[in-house]
């Protein structure tokens, strides 16, 4: 299509957008968290980054819309877990992708799936401005994540395949779609750590929703199918998740220590969400103590613990130090062993610490501000510990910690 005749069309494409769209404000939509998990160790972690199909019209919780749906059929291909992350909006272009990011950390996703365009083919954004506005974007993903991180660019879907758009004009914005997704198919076959994926899903079936969480079902096995053999061999590779960029151990720890500033949940009371997690996992894991804590600066502050008298102890002397050095679960079998321990206080004294198994708690933003842990004064072999529902219970905390930031 001729750049000349898009202007000229453009106020027409407009108006015709404007009035469709006015159809769907009765749909579902999610209001859950903007995040997915899948049982499993080893997580991977993944962004969904875009509009159209990343904001979920048709389903009430984004545990059924693309983000479960995806890390659910992540987890089945790899065998590992799965965390999904969701920065979308209906509005959301390549032009004001960034926007959206800001404050994101990057450097900790395994994989990047970027779903955008639909809003352009609408608006008969030009050629020539959607190839800067997507290399821009590309750009700045190749250079803040970290050089094992794959990307993957969700092609643009038939416009005529939403319920909602099925009518006169929108020839010209499926011509427009197909316009755009040759250029992102070139703009992605150029890059190092890139992917298009073709997508043409089947209309709109349930004119009252939208989409069905059968659509996304199926959406999600598209992507599983390109991502999972990408993810299996970045674990080959010698880049962990963290860029080589994110060396500067000071400056992580002084981001680390405004997440925990910023959820001001440090010296607040106890709080009947936090203890019951707590005491769950000290049952479950059938221990004499469970903590779930943070790591402020040079101590370690318990919001919530079972079997352990004191408020906090010295950074210097915390197992969940370490555990927040690694993404993964840190496992003691006997403390006395272990050269990195066996001269702690916490070890040589009350509580006598022998076996420890502990799960880092991430923010909302993604930093490792303290973690979920159990311990006993009896060594425990590391076979016997369940790594995956220590994981389910440090998740639990997290997504905790999320619902207080949102009612504050």
């Amino acid at each position: 299509m001729h750049d000349l005749t898009r202007w000229a069309l453009r106020p027409l494409m407009r108006a015709w957008t404007a009035s469709a769209e006015r159809q769907d404000r009765h749909l579902p939509r999610p209001s859950d968290a903007p995040q997915a998990h899948a049982a499993g160790i080893d997580s991977d972690r993944v962004l969904i980054l875009g509009s159209g199909p990343a904001v979920g019209w048709g389903v009430l919780s984004h545990q059924v819309a693309l983000p479960g749906s995806l890390a659910r059929e992540l987890a089945a291909r790899t065998g590992r877990g799965v965390d999904i992350d969701l920065v979308a909006s209906r509005s959301m272009t390549a032009a004001n992708a960034l926007v959206a990011l800001n404050g994101t950390r990057l450097g900790r996703f395994d994989a990047v799936v970027v779903i955008l365009g639909l809003n352009e083919a609408l608006d008969l954004t030009s050629v020539s401005e959607w190839r800067d506005r997507l290399a821009a974007l590309l750009a700045v993903l190749e250079h803040e994540t970290s050089r094992s991180t794959q990307i993957f660019v969700l092609g643009i879907p038939p416009i005529r395949s939403i319920e909602i758009f099925r009518r006169p004009l929108v020839g010209i914005a499926d011509w427009s779609a197909t316009d755009l997704n040759t250029v992102g198919t070139r703009l992605a076959h150029e890059a190092p750590r890139t992917t298009f994926v073709p997508f043409s899903p089947a209309a709109t079936v349930d004119v009252d929703r939208h989409r069905t969480a059968d659509d996304y079902r199926g959406w999600a096995v598209l992507l599983a199918n390109a991502m999972s053999d990408s993810l299996d061999a970045a674990r080959l590779g010698l880049t962990g998740p963290e860029s080589a960029r994110q060396t500067d151990v000071a400056g992580r720890e002084r981001t680390r220590q405004a997440a925990v500033d910023g959820l001001a949940i440090v010296d607040t009371p106890s709080e009947a969400r936090f203890d019951r997690l707590v005491l769950l996992a000290q049952r479950l894991f059938d221990t004499e103590s469970a903590l779930i804590t943070i790591i402020d600066r040079d101590r370690q502050w318990h919001k919530a613990r079972v079997g352990l008298a004191a408020t906090e102890v010295p950074r210097s002397d915390s197992f969940c130090a370490i555990t927040i050095t690694d993404d993964g679960p840190l496992i003691v079998e006997d403390a006395r062993s272990d050269a990195r321990f066996n001269e702690n206080p916490l070890v040589q004294g009350d509580p006598r610490i022998r076996f420890y198994a502990g799960f880092p708690i991430e923010s909302p933003s993604g930093e490792r501000i303290g973690a979920l842990c159990v311990f006993d004064p009896k060594p425990r072999s590391a076979a016997d510990v369940d790594q995956v529902l220590l994981r389910e219970l440090a998740l639990l905390v997290q997504r905790e910690l999320r619902v207080g930031r949102k009612a504050r």
